[in-house]
C-alpha cells in the first residue's frame, strides 16, 4: 500500500521548512507547516511506512518512496532542525534516514547523514555495524565488519552470501528473544541484501573474472579518503553496458555523477590489460586538466599508472618533449596536443585510447575547431584503429556524435541519475511591498512547489548612505547580490555573472557585494571563514595585485571571485578555499564551471544573456546547454544532500524554463560548421558570389574565421603533399569532420567550395616544398607569410648564448619582427580599444620586461600607467596568448627551416619563459617538476641564487631539490606567505613521492 496522500503532504512541507530554516527566514503567516503541529505523528508514520517496505521486501519496487521517507526522516537529525524536536530517538532517527538514503541509491547523502551521530553513541553491536558501513569505517572489533573487511580483500561472493545468510538468521533469532534489536538487524539485512548485488567487486567481476586484476583497484578504493564501496547507479549502466569492452562508446550523464572515476576505471582497466598502454586524455579546458593532473593522475599514479599533464602555451618544453613520449596516460588540452603532434609528427600512432572529456565543446567559439579536427585527424588517418571514449552532460544529438566516431547504438551509454536532487527556484516580487519570495520548484505541483515568503524583504534591501538615510536596492545587480548573499545562510553560493566586467559582469558584482555588506550592520560573511584564511587570503593578495584591488578587498570581507582573466595558480587558490569551505561567496563566470567539482550548495544566475558581437544588438541567450553545465554545479554528492539554483530576474525565467523542461537545448554542429555557417551568411546577406576575391575582401574579423578553416586543411593533410592532387585530397578529407557529417546537400557544396578556394591559397607553399614546415609550425597561412616576409631567420642572433632578458634579442624578438607583423597590429589595436588603453609596442615590450623580471601586477600597473586589471589582460591574455603564440610559431619555424641546426635552450624555451614570467631555465624546471606558485618559483630561485647554486641540468637540480628539501624549506618559509609556503612544502612532498616509485 503506497504513502497517504497526507503523509506525502507533510514530507514535501519539510523540504518546503527545511529550506525556510536554511536561508533563516522570517516567519510569515503565508507561510504553514501543518506537520509542525503533529511532528511525532509524521515521525511515527514515516517509521512505520519505511519498516513496512523493508519488512515486505518491497525495497527495490519502491525506491522513490524511500528516497521520500529518507528526506522527511532528514529532518529530525539535522543539528539546525533537530533542535525543534522532541522525543525523538536521534541516533536511531538518523540510523534510518541514512539507510533509506542509501537504499534509494544515494549513497553520498547517506554517508553525509550517517556521519552526524558519533559510533560511540550506538550501543548495540549491530547498530555500530550499520553506522561503520553508512560512514565507509569498518572496525575489525565488530563481528560482522570483519566478515565484510576480508570480503573487500578477495571479492569472495561466498563470503558475501555467508554475511547476509548469517544477518538474516540473527533477526529471526531476534524476532523472538529481542524485539528492540529486530529492527535493526531488519535494516542490516536490507542493506546487505543491496550490496551483495552492488558493490565495486560484484559489478567489476560480472563484465570481466579477473580477480587478481581488479584487487589493487578496488584496496585503493577502499583505501580512500572517502572510501569507494560501490558506483553510483549511472557508473553502474557505464560498466554494465561495454564501458570496458574495448569499443568505441559514448557517455552521457548528469554534471558531478562520477565521469572522472569511470575515467579512472577504464584507464586502470587498460593498464592491467597491457602495461605498455598509451592513453589520451584531452581535457578542453586548462582547469580540468590542471584538476586532472591533481586527482586523477595522482589516483592512477599510486596504482602503477604512469602520466604526464600539459597544458598552456604553444611549444612543448624539453622536459615535456621528453616524458610525453614515457607515460602510459597523457592529459592535455586539444590545442597542446597538437603542438606536440607538430614536435612529433607520428605521435598519434601510439595512442589507442582516447579519451574525449566535456564533448560539448565540440562547437564552442575559442576550443571547438581544435578539437574537431584533432578528432577528426584520430578517426580516419591512422593506421592503427582508435577507441573513443566521448564524455559529455549535456548533448542532446550524442547518438550523431557517437555514430562519427564509430561507435553503435549498443555502445551509447546514458543515465539521468544525478547524486543531489536539484531544486529551481524564482525571485518574485511580494504584493504590496518592496520584499520578495522564492517560488521553488515552479514546474512541479503543489505540495512540491512551494514559496518561502521574506526572502529579502525591505530592511535586508534598504542600505545607510552615510548622510542619516538609506539607499534602496532596486537594480538588477544589487537584487542579484542580496539574493546571493542571503542564500550563504544556508551554504557556499556560487553567484553567476556572464561577463568579468560591465553592468552583466563579476567585477561589478563584487563591488556591489563590498559596498552592501560594509554598509550593513545585520550581516556578515567573514564570520564563516576561519579568520586566519582571510588574513592569508589578504597576505598573498596584497602581493600579488595590491592592497587597493578589488579581490583583495574582497577577500577581507570574505567574498572571492573567479573569471579568465586570472592566471591558474590564483584560480586554483580561490577553488582551494571553496573546496575546503572556507568561503561562502564567490561571483564567477563559467570558468568556475569548467570541468572542476566544487561543493557549492546554491548557484545564483544574475544573468543567462551574454555578449555577442554577430547577434542582433551584440547580445544573445547563453545556450541552454551552457546553463545546463553549470547549473549542475549546485549540490555537490558527498556534501549536500540538495542543491538550489536561484533566478532572480524576470527577463531570465523563461529561458530557464526551458531549461529545467529541457526545451530547446541546442544541438553540437562541430564549431567548423559554425564558422562556415558566419561566413557564408554575410556573403549571402550582400548577395556575393563565394569566390576567391570575396573572401580576401572580408573584414579582419571574418578574416579570422578564414584562417581557422586554413588552419583545418593544413592540419588534415599529410606532411608530404602533391600540389596537383591538393583539391582532391582537402575534398575526401572534409568528409572526416563531424561538420560535414551532419550537413545537408546544400551545405556540404558551400562547405567543399570554400575548402577548395583555400586549397588554392595554399597551393604556392606546396608547390615551393615549404608544406611541411607550415604544417610542422602550428601557423595559418596568413600568419606564416607574415614571419617569413619578416624575420631573418640567418641572424646570428639564433647560434650564440644570451641572457632571456638580452637587449639584442628583444630588438630581434619583438621590436623588427612581432611587432612589425600586420597580425600584432591588429591584435594591439582590439585590445586597445576593448580595454580603453592607448598601449604602443614600447609599452607592450617594457611589460613583457617586467613580467619576466618577476613583478607583479600592482608594480607593472603604476611603471606602465595602467589599471590592474587592464595589466591583467595584457598579461595573461594578450601576452601569454597572442605574443606568445607567435613566438612560439617563429622559434618552431626557425628550427624547422634550418637543417642540422641545435637551438640554444634559451631560445627553445624562451615562449615558455614569457608564459610563465620567468627567466631562467631553473625556474621553469622548477614549474615543470609541479612548483606552479610564481611567489614560491621567485622566492626559491632567489635564495638558490644568494646560496649560489650552480645550474647545470634538470636531473641533477631535481637531485639537489631533493637532497636539500629540509634546509631549502626551513631556510626560506619564514619569508614566503603562507599560501606560497603551502605550495612549496606540497611541491617538495610529492616530489620526493614521485622519486619513491
Amino acid at each position: 500500500m503506497p504513502a497517504s496522500r497526507q503523509l506525502n503532504t507533510w514530507i514535501a512541507e519539510s523540504g518546503s521548512w527545511q529550506s525556510f530554516i536554511d536561508f533563516k527566514l522570517s516567519e510569515d503567516e503565508r507561510a504553514r507547516y501543518s506537520f509542525l503541529s503533529v511532528y511525532d505523528d509524521f515521525f511515527i508514520s514515516l517509521m512505520s511506512r519505511a519498516i513496512e517496505l523493508i519488512k515486505g521486501n518491497q525495497v527495490q519496487d519502491n525506491i522513490e518512496e524511500l528516497l521520500s521517507i529518507a528526506k522527511g526522516l532528514e529532518i529530525f537529525s539535522l543539528r539546525e532542525k533537530r533542535i525543534y524536536f522532541r522525543g525523538i530517538n536521534q541516533p536511531d532517527n538518523t540510523l534510518y534516514a541514512a539507510s533509506l538514503y542509501y537504499l534509494s541509491n544515494y549513497s553520498a547523502s547517506a554517508w553525509i547523514l550517517s556521519k552526524i551521530i558519533p559510533v560511540q553513541e550506538y550501543a548495540l553491536e549491530i547498530d555500530e555495524f550499520i553506522s561503520n558501513f553508512l560512514r565507509r569505517e569498518l572496525s575489525p572489533k565488530n563481528r560482522y565488519s570483519r566478515d565484510l573487511i576480508l570480503y573487500f580483500q578477495d571479492g569472495n561472493q561466498l563470503r558475501m552470501r555467508l554475511l547476509v545468510r548469517r544477518m538474516t538468521l540473527a533477526k529471526e533469532r531476534a524476532f523472538d528473544n529481542d524485539i528492540e534489536s529486530y529492527f535493526s538487524f531488519l535494516l542490516a539485512e536490507a542493506i546487505l541484501n543491496k550490496f551483495a548485488t552492488d558493490n565495486v567487486w560484484t559489478d567489476l567481476l560480472s563484465v570481466t573474472n579477473r580477480r587478481a586484476n581488479w584487487r589493487d583497484y578496488v584496496s585503493f578504493n577502499f583505501d580512500r579518503k572517502v572510501p569507494v564501496w560501490s558506483f553510483f547507479p549511472s557508473q553502474r549502466v557505464a560498466i554494465q553496458n561495454g564501458i570496458l569492452s574495448g569499443a568505441t562508446c559514448s557517455l552521457q550523464m548528469p554534471t558531478s555523477s562520477g565521469k572522472t572515476s569511470i575515467s579512472e576505471l577504464i584507464i586502470f582497466d587498460e593498464y592491467k590489460k597491457n602495461t605498455d598502454c598509451r592513453i589520451l586524455y584531452l581535457a578542453p579546458y586548462r582547469a580540468l586538466a590542471s584538476e586532472l593532473k591533481q586527482t586523477l593522475a595522482v589516483n592512477l599514479g599510486r596504482l602503477g599508472v604512469s602520466s604526464k599533464t600539459i597544458y598552456g602555451g604553444n611549444l612543448p618544453t624539453l622536459e615535456e618533449k621528453t616524458s610525453i613520449q614515457e607515460v602510459n596516460l597523457l592529459i592535455a588540452t586539444p590545442e597542446k596536443f597538437m603542438a606536440v603532434e607538430d614536435i612529433f609528427p607520428g605521435i598519434s600512432e601510439t595512442f589507442t585510447t582516447i579519451i574525449c572529456d566535456e564533448g560539448h565543446l565540440l562547437d564552442d567559439e575559442s576550443r571547438g575547431l581544435s578539437y574537431e579536427l584533432l578528432l577528426s585527424r584520430f578517426k580516419e588517418n591512422s593506421q592503427n584503429k582508435k577507441r573513443f571514449i566521448f564524455i559529455s552532460a549535456i548533448i542532446p544529438n550524442i547518438t550523431v556524435v557517437n555514430s562519427w566516431l564509430g561507435g553503435t547504438s549498443e555502445t551509447l551509454i546514458s543515465s539521468n541519475y544525478r547524486p543531489t536532487e536539484l531544486e529551481y527556484a524564482f525571485l518574485k516580487k511580494m504584493e504590496k511591498t518592496n520584499g520578495y519570495y522564492l517560488d521553488v520548484n515552479p514546474h512541479k505541483r503543489r505540495p512540491y512547489n512551494f514559496q518561502l515568503y521574506k526572502y529579502l524583504f525591505i530592511d535586508e534591501l534598504e542600505i545607510p548612505n552615510g548622510n542619516g538615510g538609506v539607499k534602496r536596492i532596486t537594480s538588477k545587480k544589487g537584487i542579484s547580490v542580496a539574493a546571493a548573499l542571503k542564500a550563504t545562510n544556508s551554504g557556499t553560493v556560487a553567484l553567476f555573472a556572464p561577463h568579468k566586467r560591465g553592468h552583466t559582469g563579476v567585477e561589478g558584482l563584487a563591488s556591489e557585494a563590498i559596498y552592501q555588506l560594509k554598509n550593513r550592520t545585520d550581516f556578515s560573511l567573514a564570520s564563516y571563514s576561519p579568520e586566519s584564511h582571510l588574513i592569508i587570503l589578504v597576505e598573498y593578495f596584497t602581493i600579488v595585485f595590491g592592497a587597493n584591488y578589488l579581490l583583495t578587498q574582497a577577500s577581507a570581507l570574505g567574498i572571492l571571485f573567479h573569471h579568465g582573466d586570472f592566471p591558474q595558480s590564483i584560480r586554483e587558490i580561490i577553488e582551494d578555499s571553496l573546496r575546503d569551505s572556507k568561503i561562502r561567496l564567490v561571483i564567477c563566470t563559467n570558468t568556475l564551471s569548467e570541468g572542476v567539482n566544487l561543493p557549492i550548495k546554491t548557484i545564483v544566475l544574475h544573468s543567462t544573456t551574454r555578449f555577442n558581437p554577430y547577434a542582433p544588438g551584440n547580445y544573445s541567450p547563453i545556450k541552454i546547454r551552457d546553463l545546463k553545465n553549470l547549473v549542475g554545479r549546485a549540490g555537490r554528492a558527498g556534501r549536500e544532500t540538495k542543491g538550489m539554483v536561484i533566478i532572480p530576474h524576470e527577463s531570465d525565467f523563461d529561458r530557464v524554463n526551458d531549461l529545467i523542461q529541457e526545451r530547446n537545448v541546442e544541438p553540437v554542429k562541430g564549431q567548423l560548421y559554425n564558422i562556415i555557417n558566419v561566413i557564408t551568411n554575410y556573403i549571402e546577406r550582400r548577395q556575393l558570389q563565394i569566390t576567391a576575391e570575396t573572401l580576401d575582401s572580408l573584414s579582419e574579423q571574418l578574416q579570422e574565421l578564414l584562417d581557422s578553416i586554413d588552419v583545418s586543411i593544413i592540419d588534415l593533410l599529410a606532411e608530404e603533399v602533391e600540389a596537383d592532387k591538393l583539391n582532391e585530397l582537402v575534398t575526401e578529407l572534409i568528409k572526416q569532420t563531424l561538420s560535414f557529417y551532419q550537413a545537408n546537400e546544400n551545405e556540404k557544396k558551400t562547405l567543399n567550395t570554400l575548402f577548395e578556394l583555400r586549397a588554392e591559397k595554399l597551393k604556392p607553399i606546396v608547390e615551393k616544398g615549404e608544406f611541411n614546415i607550415l604544417k610542422n609550425s602550428g601557423t595559418n597561412i596568413r600568419l606564416y607569410d607574415e614571419i617569413t616576409t619578416s624575420f631573418n631567420f640567418d641572424n646570428e642572433i639564433w647560434n650564440g648564448e644570451f641572457e632571456p632578458l638580452d637587449d639584442n634579442w628583444l630588438t630581434y624578438i619583438l621590436d623588427n619582427g612581432i611587432f612589425q607583423l600586420p597580425r600584432f597590429k591588429t591584435n594591439l589595436n582590439d585590445f586597445n580599444n576593448q580595454n580603453s588603453c592607448e598601449l604602443e609596442d614600447s609599452d607592450v615590450r617594457k611589460a613583457i620586461q617586467l613580467w619576466m623580471s618577476g613583478s607583479w601586477y600592482e608594480s607593472m600597473s603604476a611603471q606602465l600607467e595602467l589599471e590592474t586589471y587592464q595589466v591583467l589582460r595584457l598579461i595573461n591574455s594578450f601576452i601569454s596568448f597572442n605574443v606568445q603564440t607567435v613566438i612560439s610559431a617563429v622559434v618552431r619555424l626557425k628550427e624547422l627551416r634550418t637543417t642540422e641546426y641545435t637551438m640554444p635552450t634559451q631560445v627553445a624555451n624562451w615562449s615558455s619563459y614569457l608564459q610563465h614570467g620567468i627567466n631562467s631555465q631553473l625556474k621553469l624546471d622548477l614549474i615543470e617538476m609541479g612548483l606552479i606558485d610564481r611567489v614560491a618559483v621567485l622566492a626559491l630561485s632567489m635564495y638558490l641564487i644568494v646560496s649560489d647554486y650552480v645550474y647545470s641540468d634538470y636531473r641533477n637540480f631535481k637531485g639537489f631539490l631533493l637532497e636539500n628539501r629540509a634546509s631549502i624549506i626551513e631556510s626560506i618559509g619564514q619569508n614566503l606567505p603562507v599560501i606560497a609556503f603551502e605550495k612549496l612544502r606540497l611541491f617538495f612532498e610529492r616530489l620526493n613521492i614521485v622519486s619513491l616509485l
